[in-house]
């Protein structure tokens, strides 16, 4: 880690000059508002304790130095003295817009080019290794299978719970489904399902779904993914004006039966506010009517065209018969999912997980 090499005070701020040469500008109201005392900062919870609006906007550091790894501020009103961890300062040196989300590398793929990533139940469910393993091999590519694990609905529930808590939905927590048309929808029937994620009729859709195969005895029924980072990117290289539509016009979804009507709408490509793409968001199943200016229709319709025809196109899509003891977690803001049309007894099992559950536990397991 760099270490602190001079301070140099500022009207507005603290100047630091880092062993590494980095300099960075610190607010001092800045640097008290983030003073680690306990006063500042509640030491069990973490939470700021400061009436931070209660500061004198005149604020400034009296004197500064550097001991036991800290930042030491003295100020020049009646203000306790600050101290911040050298570490700390360190974290936040270069100026940025706040991102939140877990810095995973992402690796786009194809059929070609992707080999099925997994990882062994037993080390999920008894390390944290295992389990980090999988949390960041899932939000890599976009999915990760968990072999042998046992082919039951409690077993598949514990995996769930070693993330965080289930969400509920108008399917339930944990559910279980064949084809019996038990819910309005086309996955609970023998039909093919085209590459597509789940919830665009939720404001917030799931963030990770997890699949496992409890028994399966007949012909069909291939699992297809097919990763919509991937779509995004080809089609900002070869499809530009497609690609923009994508990203700006908001597509409604929409969930009706069950005594339930779900609507929600965002652009099949959302971006982030630092402009990087965030999310894929697709079901042509349950995309609600609309209506734009003519131009502005027949433009969504030209580029619905060209992400359809890549998402259903062989070539960029891993396809898998999922057999008992094949429990797949995929990131549904990112790989579509479908399923080939089959005969026979497929029986399957799994539930959601909320994205920000996923990256807290991995947060707190690496």
């Amino acid at each position: 880690m760099a270490e602190i090499a001079t301070l140099q005070h500022h009207e507005d701020s603290l100047e630091v000059v880092w062993s590494d040469g980095v300099v960075s500008r610190y607010p001092w109201l800045w640097l008290r508002d983030h003073a680690h005392d306990a006063d500042t900062m509640h030491p069990l919870t973490g939470q700021r304790q400061l009436f931070t609006a209660r500061v004198p906007r005149a604020l400034r550091g009296l004197s500064t130095d550097v001991s036991d790894g800290a930042l030491h501020v003295t100020w020049d009103m009646l203000e306790p003295t600050t101290v911040l961890p050298i570490e700390f300062l360190a974290t936040y040196r270069h100026p940025r817009v706040a991102r939140v989300a877990v810095d995973v590398p992402v690796t786009l793929w194809k059929a070609a080019s992707i080999t099925t990533p997994t990882v062994a139940h037993d080390l999920v469910m008894n390390t944290d290794a295992g389990l980090a393993h999988w949390l960041t091999t899932t939000l890599q590519y976009g999915f990760c299978i968990v072999t042998g694990t046992p082919p039951t609905v409690e077993s598949t529930a514990a995996l769930l719970r070693r993330v965080g808590y289930v969400r509920e939905t108008i399917f339930g927590g944990v559910w279980e489904f064949q084809a019996d048309l038990a819910k309005a929808d086309t996955a609970y029937t023998t039909l093919e399902l085209r590459g597509h994620t789940d919830g665009t009729y939720s404001n917030d859709a799931p963030g990770c779904q997890l699949l496992h195969c409890l028994e399966f005895n007949g012909d069909g029924g291939d699992s297809t993914l097919v990763d919509g980072f991937a779509i995004a990117r080809r089609m900002e290289a070869e499809h530009p004006d497609e690609f923009e539509t994508l990203s700006t016009v908001t597509v409604p979804g929409h969930y009706i039966g069950d005594g339930s009507h779900l609507l929600a709408t965002r652009p099949v490509f959302r971006h982030d506010h630092t402009g990087r793409l965030a999310q894929v968001s697709f079901n042509n199943y349950d995309r609600a009517p609309f209506m734009l200016e003519e131009s502005d229709m027949l433009a969504f319709y030209d580029a619905l065209r060209v992400f359809e025809e890549l998402a259903n196109d062989p070539s960029m899509q891993w396809r898998h018969v999922l057999q008992p003891g094949e429990a797949l977690l995929l990131d549904n803001w990112r790989v579509l999912h479908g399923r080939a049309a089959y005969s026979g007894l497929r029986r399957m099992c799994g539930g959601y997980l909320n994205r920000e559950d996923v990256e807290s536990r991995l947060r707190s397991c690496r």
